[in-house]
C-alpha cells in the first residue's frame, strides 16, 4: 500500500473511528450510564492525537519537525537541504519566528507567505517578554515600534518566486531581522526543492533555550502533531532543552516511539579537533541516544551542514565568515574522516546526503509502516473502547428506541414500587406516631405544655359550648319570665300554673340547646378529623384524592353524619335528664311520673358524675328534694349526713317563706343550675362522646391504612404527574421520566457508528 492509499484509507477509517468516539462519550457521559471511568479516560486521551492524524492526513502532510537548541544549525541545516543559503545563519538568535516549508510539485506554485501578529498576539508576545525579563528584546521593540506596526497594518503578505535566492532578503527580513521579525507571527514557504513527494512540509522552530515561552509552546504542540522528527545536536551528550524534545515526542504520540520517527544530525563535526575526538564523540552520542530513547545507531548521521554549503558552492558571505574558508574546511574533514577524494569527501563527509537518503527511504518505504502502526493503536483503543462500553450499556439498556421506552416504563414502575412498598411502611408509622401524639395522647418524649390531644380539645370545646349555650339558655329563660308571669296571673297569680307553664317554654329552648350543642360539637369533631385527613395527604404530597378517597360526598354531608350521631349519643342521656329537671315542677305527679317511666336508664347516668357537689351524685334524689337538697340543711343532713349546704346558699334558704312569685323563679333557676351541672360532668362520658370521637378518628386511620392498593396508585399517579414534592423524596435514577431513554437513544447511536466501521 502506497502512502497516498494509505492516506486515503486511514483516513476514512479515522473519520469513522472519531465518529464513534464521539458516540461513545456521549454515552459514557450520562451518569446513569455508570461507564467505568476507565473506558472514558482512554477515548478522551486518544481522541486528540487521533484528530490532529486524520487533519494530516485530509491535507496530505506528511510533517517533519527540525527541532534544537539555540545555534545548533537547525537553520544552516535546512539550507543545506534545500541545497540554498536561504534562512539566515548569523551569530546570535537568527530565527524569531516559526518557519514552515511545503513541498510542491510544480515550480508555479512556489511562494512566500508571511503571516503577522495582530494587535492582540502582539500585546500578549509583549507581556511574555516583560514576564520572562527579555529587556534586550523589549528594548529592540521599542526602538523599531514603527517598523513594527508597519508590518502588523499591513497584514499577511504573498511573495511569488521561481528561485529560492529570489525570496533570500524578505525571508530574511521577517523571519530573522528583529526590526520586523517580533511582529511576525509565522512564514510558510512552499517549494518544489523540498522533496520529489508531495505533502512534505518541514518546520524551522526557534530553540528551545531561546527563554521565551512562546518557544517551546510551538515546540511542544509542533512536536505533538508531526510524523518525523530531525534533532539538529551539536554536542556529545543531550542537554536538558533536548530532553525535553524526548519528553514532547512521547506525549504528543504515544501510539508509536521516539525511535519510530526520530532522525538525529550530529551538527559542526569540522570543529572537532582530531579522528580520535570525532569517533569518541559518535559513539558517545549513539550510547546515549540508545539509553534514553532506544534510537539505533542507523538513524543517527554524523555532519556538517555549513560544510556542505561551502565544499558545494552554495554558501552566502554571512555562512562563510561563521564556517570559514573552503579549502580549510576541506583540510579538516579528510583530517577528521582520512577521506582523500574530494569528491567522495564533498559527497560523503558532511553527512547532508546521507540524512537526506535516510529521510527520503522513510518517506518512501518507512512511512507507510508507521502510519498503519499508529492509525491501527489508535482504532483498536477507540474501538475497542467503544465496544466496551456498548457491551456495558447494552446489558441494562436496549439500543432500540421502542423497547427502550417499554423497558424503560417497566423498569422505573418496578423500581417505584420497591421504593413506595418502604416509602408505604415509613408512611404509615409517621400517620400512627401523630395519632398517638395528637389524637390520644401526648407522649412523655414529645409533651408541649402548650399542646392538647384531640379528644382532650374535644372535651374543652364541649365544656366551651355547654358554658355559652347555657348561658344564652339562661338570659332568654329570664326575658320571657315577666311575660309569662303576666300571662298566667289572671284574675291571680296561680304559682303552679306559672311553673308548668314556664317549664313547658324552657323545655322547648332546651330542646333548642341540645340541637345546637350536638352541631357544634359535630364542627369541632369534622375539623379534628379533617386535620387529620390534612396530615395523611401530606404523607401522600398533597394528593387531592386523599380526601376524596376517605370521606365520602361532600364535607356537608360528612358533617351532617357526625351530628346525627352525635345527637343520638347526646339526647340518650341528656333528654332524660331535662325530662326529670324541666318537665314538672319538685314533688309534682309530672315529675315522680317521668321518674318512674325512665327507669334504672336513669340511675346510668349516676355512674358518670365526676361533680364534687354530694347533692348530684343520685339524680333521682335530687330530682325528689330538689333545691333543698342543696340549702336546706336539714334535708342535707338528714338525705346526705352532712350539715354544711351549698356554696352558692342564700340568707333565706328556706324558699317556702319565699313570696310565690320568687319561689317559682328560686325553683326553676336551680333546676337550671343542676341540669348545667348534669351537662357538665356526667353526660359527656355517659353519652361516650370520647369513645366515639376515637372511633371517628381511628376509623379514618384505620380506613387510610386499609386503602394501601389505593395509595400505590395514587403515589404512581403523583409520581407520573411530577408532584415536585415527591419528585423531592424519590431516588435520582426516577426523578426523570427520559433520562433513561437518553442512554438508549445514545446506544442506538453508538451502535449505528460501530456498525458502521465493519462494514
Amino acid at each position: 500500500m502506497d502512502w497516498q492509499t494509505a492516506s486515503s484509507y486511514y483516513e476514512t477509517r479515522l473519520s469513522d473511528a472519531l465518529n464513534v468516539q464521539r458516540h461513545a462519550v456521549n454515552l459514557a457521559m450520562l451518569p446513569q450510564a455508570e461507564v467505568p471511568p476507565q473506558l472514558k479516560e482512554i477515548l478522551l486521551q486518544e481522541a486528540e492525537p487521533t484528530r490532529r492524524q486524520l487533519e494530516r492526513l485530509k491535507k496530505r502532510e506528511f510533517r517533519i519537525a527540525v527541532v534544537g537548541l539555540e545555534k545548533a544549525g537547525k537553520s544552516t541545516f535546512i539550507n543545506a537541504w534545500l541545497e540554498c543559503d536561504l534562512l539566515p545563519a548569523k551569530g546570535g538568535r537568527c530565527t524569531f519566528t516559526t518557519t514552515q516549508i511545503y513541498s510542491v510539485e510544480n515550480e508555479s506554485e512556489q511562494r512566500l507567505e508571511v503571516q503577522a501578529r495582530t494587535e492582540d498576539e502582539f500585546i500578549s508576545l509583549l507581556k511574555e517578554l516583560d514576564k520572562v525579563g527579555a529587556q534586550e528584546d523589549l528594548k529592540t521593540i521599542r526602538a523599531n515600534e514603527i517598523t513594527l506596526q508597519q508590518v502588523r497594518r499591513e497584514g499577511n503578505l504573498t511573495f511569488p518566486f521561481t528561485r529560492l535566492e529570489d525570496i533570500r532578503e524578505p525571508l530574511k527580513q521577517y523571519v530573522a531581522d528583529e526590526k520586523y521579525a517580533h511582529a511576525v507571527l509565522e512564514a510558510r514557504l512552499y517549494t518544489n526543492k523540498l522533496a520529489q513527494a508531495e505533502g512534505i512540509v518541514f518546520y524551522d522552530v526557534p530553540g528551545l533555550d531561546s527563554g521565551l515561552a512562546k518557544h517551546v509552546d510551538e515546540a511542544q504542540e509542533m512536536l505533538s502533531d508531526c510524523d518525523a522528527v530531525i534533532l539538529v545536536q551539536r554536542f556529545t551528550s543531550l542537554r536538558e532543552k533536548e530532553l525535553e524534545i524526548i519528553k514532547f515526542t512521547e506525549l504528543g504520540d504515544k501510539n508509536v516511539t521516539v525511535a519510530d520517527k526520530l532522525f538525529v544530525f550530529l551538527s559542526r563535526i569540522d570543529s572537532i579537533g582530531s579522528p580520535e575526538a570525532l569517533t569518541t564523540h559518535i559513539e558517545e552520542a549513539s550510547q546515549d541516544w540508545l539509553r534514553r530513547a532506544n534510537l539505533p545507531h542507523e538513524r543517527i548521521v554524523y555532519g556538517s551542514a555549513g560544510a556542505y554549503l561551502i565544499l558545494n558552492g552554495l554558501a552566502g558571505e554571512q555562512t562563510k565568515l561563521e564556517i570559514g574558508d573552503a579549502s580549510n574546511i576541506q583540510a579538516q574533514l579528510k583530517k577528521l574522516t582520512r577521506i582523500t577524494d574530494e569528491a567522495t569527501l564533498n559527497k560523503n563527509s558532511t553527512g547532508i546526503p546521507e540524512i537526506k537518503e535516510k529521510i527520503f527511504n522513510y518517506i518512501n518505504t518507512e512511512r507507510v509502516s508507521i502510519l498503519k502502526k499508529r492509525c491501527e493503536i489508535s482504532l483498536n483503543k477507540i474501538l475497542s473502547s467503544s465496544e466496551e462500553i456498548y457491551t456495558h450499556c447494552s446489558k441494562n439498556y436496549p439500543d432500540n428506541p421502542e423497547e427502550a421506552k417499554r423497558f424503560e416504563e417497566n423498569n422505573r414502575r418496578i423500581l417505584f414500587t420497591e421504593w413506595w412498598n418502604q416509602k408505604w411502611e415509613e408512611s404509615k408509622a409517621k400517620l400512627q406516631k401523630f395519632y398517638d401524639y395528637s389524637v390520644v395522647n401526648n407522649t412523655l418524649d414529645n409533651l408541649d405544655v402548650n399542646s392538647s390531644s384531640s379528644i382532650e380539645k374535644f372535651r374543652k370545646r364541649y365544656l366551651q359550648i355547654v358554658a355559652s349555650e347555657m348561658q344564652i339558655l339562661k338570659e332568654e329563660t329570664f326575658r320571657k319570665k315577666d311575660i309569662i308571669f303576666e300571662a298566667n296571673s289572671y284574675p291571680e297569680f296561680d304559682r303552679m300554673k306559672v311553673n308548668y307553664a314556664w317549664r313547658e317554654d324552657l323545655y322547648g329552648d332546651i330542646s333548642k340547646l341540645l340541637s345546637s350543642v350536638a352541631r357544634q360539637l359535630a364542627i369541632e369533631l369534622k375539623d379534628e378529623a379533617l386535620n387529620l385527613v390534612e396530615h395523611m395527604t401530606s404523607l401522600l404530597w398533597g394528593s387531592n384524592q386523599v380526601k376524596e378517597r376517605l370521606i365520602e360526598n361532600s364535607d356537608d354531608y360528612f358533617l351532617s353524619k357526625l351530628e346525627n350521631s352525635l345527637s343520638v349519643l347526646f339526647l340518650r342521656f341528656a333528654r332524660p335528664v331535662a325530662e326529670v329537671l324541666i318537665r314538672g315542677p319538685v314533688n309534682s305527679d309530672t315529675r315522680n311520673k317521668i321518674i318512674k317511666s325512665l327507669g334504672v336508664d336513669i340511675e346510668i347516668l349516676d355512674n358518670y358524675y365526676s361533680g364534687e357537689e354530694p347533692a348530684f351524685k343520685v339524680l333521682k334524689r335530687y330530682v325528689k328534694y330538689g333545691s333543698d337538697l342543696l340549702f336546706n340543711s336539714k334535708t342535707r343532713q338528714q338525705v346526705l349526713g352532712i350539715t354544711e349546704v351549698a356554696i352558692e346558699v342564700e340568707t333565706d334558704v328556706c324558699h317556702e317563706l319565699k313570696p310565690p312569685k320568687e319561689a317559682v323563679i328560686f325553683e326553676v333557676k336551680n333546676d337550671i343550675n343542676a341540669f348545667e351541672e348534669y351537662l357538665r360532668f356526667a353526660i359527656f362520658d355517659a353519652a361516650g362522646f370520647e369513645s366515639y370521637c376515637i372511633q371517628e378518628l381511628k376509623g379514618l386511620v384505620d380506613s387510610f391504612r386499609d386503602k394501601e392498593g389505593t395509595w400505590t396508585g395514587v403515589a404512581l399517579n403523583e409520581w407520573l404527574q411530577g408532584n415536585p414534592l415527591i419528585l423531592a423524596e424519590i431516588p435520582y435514577n426516577l426523578k426523570s421520566q427520559e433520562s433513561n431513554l437518553e442512554v438508549s437513544e445514545r446506544l442506538r447511536q453508538l451502535s449505528i457508528a460501530l456498525k458502521r466501521t465493519r462494514l
